[in-house]
């Protein structure tokens, strides 16, 4: 993985604050330029505006594909640039044809061979070929850009024009899921060559286009990129070669604004859709009639693990103590500080995913038992848990639920110091795998169960819990075959399989999923979160 892969691009709060304070004045601004190019105003709500406007708090940084791994370059990118494969209707367990009208795999999923669509063309009239796909996944690879790594250990090649065939090192069942992703989006590769691109091996050296794709699309999706600025706006228009359905919207207006920002454009209705209202601020729109709040769980989930690493902690690498605090913790009533549509997390895998436990694997909290475990550990023992004090994610802070925990486990009989501290510390201390407790979030990479084997032993977040290759047999046997498996109804079984073991004998502990809501106005109708892309452009009016 590289260093800062998706699952760890998570939101500072100052940053939050200094927009906000920063772009004050541009929030205004652009109120009023988006006023004048929507056909709505706060009085006439009825209509569908001709240009649709949306807020979002950016974590933008280019609109080069393959250098792209932020969650509103995500948005933005999927519009401009099509995928071999896709998700769609929310759907994240199950790729549909995009690119590619379908594909073969081998038996054990180390070759897939895709047949592309006919009659694509890029937005300036060029036809899409193998070629193409070649170029921009092997680009992606090479410039290591933060989701490179989606290509590690994958190589592409194409035996004709309408062929691809992408080969995996080992067995790997999510590359459908994988190439579903904006990163491994397809462009123009004559267009990104004439402005510098390269896909060598050099690339990460020799490519230099990520300043003309800044500015300009060379894609094949619903969209073009009119103006694009990491801080203000994203102007989307209307491809007029897009080989697909047309989207509702001609024109779609992408704004950075931070939360309180949004609550006010879109109560005045100088904004259409906002995503990233979080419990407050929807309570303070709730029956209102002029919007309509679409809300589901997020795939990403929060969890504590126990180092078991007993040179970091005998405590915590302890059976005892891990089942002290796997039934001494109250999991609905952290639940509700993640507001509601929030859901609990009874394995590793998200509720959207292929495989995910159900309410049946509902853990009751049991506090004689938990008394007990303690009791053998000789009674009253204090443990320190880390956490980032500086980030919030879908309007909730690490704090308030290392606080809840705390208190929850005080009562029977472990005593928690909170560690709080900055996202650059206390990810370096995650990372290298030396705290004692730690509570933290992951998002998926992409979107297939799979992406959550690395929570067992051996994995990234596995290690990062101390947890080492050889120290469950079983389950580093389940995630073998879940590895070397295509069939996904076997597949399913084998997920719940795992994380059942996880549950039982692991030291992750799975806690919620927080609520994800896309609020529109009563004129746009209800748009829904997609667990996959978190808002999907070309398919709103749909």
């Amino acid at each position: 993985h590289h260093p800062y892969p998706a699952h760890e691009r998570i939101h500072p709060v100052n940053s939050f604050r200094s927009r906000l304070i920063g772009a004050g004045a541009l929030v205004a601004a652009v109120a009023l330029v988006a006023t004048g190019c929507a056909s709505t105003s706060s009085d006439d709500t009825s209509a569908q505006p001709e240009t649709l406007v949306i807020d979002k708090s950016f974590d933008l940084v280019t609109a080069d594909p393959a250098r792209m791994f932020e969650t509103t370059g995500n948005i933005v990118l999927h519009a401009v640039y099509d995928s071999l494969l896709t998700f769609e209707d929310g759907d994240s367990t199950t790729p549909q044809p995009s690119l590619a009208e379908s594909y073969e795999v081998n038996d054990d999923a180390t070759v897939y061979r895709f047949t592309l669509r006919e009659g694509v063309t890029f937005s300036d009239g060029t036809p899409l070929t193998s070629a193409d796909v070649v170029f921009s996944l092997n680009r992606a690879k090479n410039v290591q850009g933060n989701g490179s790594f989606l290509m590690d250990g994958l190589t592409v090649d194409a035996p004709d024009e309408s062929t691809v065939v992408v080969t995996s090192e080992s067995s790997n069942t999510a590359v459908p899921a994988i190439l579903t992703s904006a990163t491994l989006g397809i462009v123009n590769s004559a267009v990104v060559i004439e402005n510098g691109g390269s896909d060598a091996e050099d690339a990460v050296d020799t490519d230099t286009a990520q300043a003309y794709l800044d500015s300009a699309s060379a894609g094949s999706g619903p969209y073009t990129i009119e103006t694009f600025d990491v801080t203000t706006e994203v102007v989307l228009v209307a491809n007029p070669e897009y080989w697909g359905e047309a989207p509702a919207y001609d024109r779609v207006v992408v704004r950075n604004a931070a939360a309180e920002a949004q609550l006010m454009d879109i109560q005045s209705g100088t904004a259409h859709l906002a995503l990233d209202l979080g419990s407050d601020q929807l309570a303070a729109i709730e029956g209102n009639s002029d919007l309509i709040v679409s809300t589901s769980s997020s795939p990403t989930f929060f969890f504590l693990f126990a180092n078991a690493n007993s040179e970091i902690s005998e405590l915590t690498s302890s059976d005892d103590f891990r089942e002290a605090v796997w039934y001494g913790l109250d999991r609905d009533a952290l639940l509700e500080l993640a507001g509601d549509d929030a859901a609990l997390a009874y394995g590793v895998v998200p509720n959207t995913y292929l495989g995910a436990l159900g309410a049946e694997s509902a853990v009751e909290r049991d506090v004689e038992r938990a008394s007990a475990a303690v009791e053998r550990l000789g009674g009253d023992v204090t443990v320190s848990l880390e956490y980032p004090s500086d980030i919030a994610v879908s309007g909730i802070s690490f704090g308030p639920v290392a606080e809840r925990v705390a208190a929850q486990l005080a009562e029977v009989g472990i005593t928690v110091n909170l560690a709080p501290g900055p996202v650059s510390t206390t990810l370096e201390n995650y990372r290298a795998g030396t705290e004692e407790m730690g509570l933290w979030l992951w998002s998926p990479d992409y979107p297939d169960s799979a992406d959550y084997l690395v929570f067992g032993p051996g994995g990234i977040v596995g290690l990062r819990a101390g947890w080492s290759a050889g120290s469950n047999a079983e389950i580093e046997s389940l995630m073998e075959e879940i590895e070397t498996t295509t069939d996904a109804d076997t597949r399913e079984s084998l997920f719940i399989e795992y994380q059942e073991l996880m549950n039982a004998e692991g030291v992750i502990i799975p806690l919620f999923q927080p609520a994800a809501s896309v609020v529109a106005t009563a004129a746009v109708g209800a748009v829904p979160f997609d667990p996959v892309f978190l808002l999907d452009i070309a398919a709103i009016g749909k």
